[in-house]
């Protein structure tokens, strides 16, 4: 017999990103607590960064901690600290979010676009942890 899944913490995370003529399936394990947030980052600067949440997680807090994932695993890297500055739906799926750093160094942002060109990517999955205010 077949128990249900009472499980409060969702695990796996489903995004469809679109790509020139169809579409790209994105999938992240979320494996940290209930309280996080599965994301993709779309875009990054020297100044902030967007991310793409699911249309269900809204982003409910000032700040937050953002960990990058490769291959839904923890890149060797510190903790980037994020302020929330805006947030906005988008093709009726994902939230984007903008967030400005809180303290962030050219090098680290070099680093990460840098992974996201020698993968082919547009994104790269991480995690969002709420800091209490």
């Amino acid at each position: 017999m077949n128990q249900p899944d009472n499980r409060s913490c969702q695990r796996v995370q489903f995004f469809r990103l679109p790509k020139e003529q169809g579409f790209v399936p994105v999938w992240i394990f979320n494996r940290d607590s209930d309280n996080t947030l599965a994301a993709l980052v779309v875009d990054m600067s020297e100044s902030g960064i967007q991310v793409l949440t699911s249309f269900d997680d809204k982003i409910s807090h000032a700040h937050y901690q953002l960990r990058l994932l490769e291959d839904n695993n923890a890149m060797a890297m510190p903790l980037i600290h994020l302020t929330h500055v805006w947030s906005s739906a988008e093709s009726g799926m994902h939230i984007r979010a903008g967030f400005s750093f809180q303290t962030m160094d050219r090098d680290t942002v070099i680093f990460v676009l840098e992974r996201m060109k020698i993968r082919h990517q547009t994104f790269i999955r991480c995690i969002l942890t709420p800091v209490d205010d």
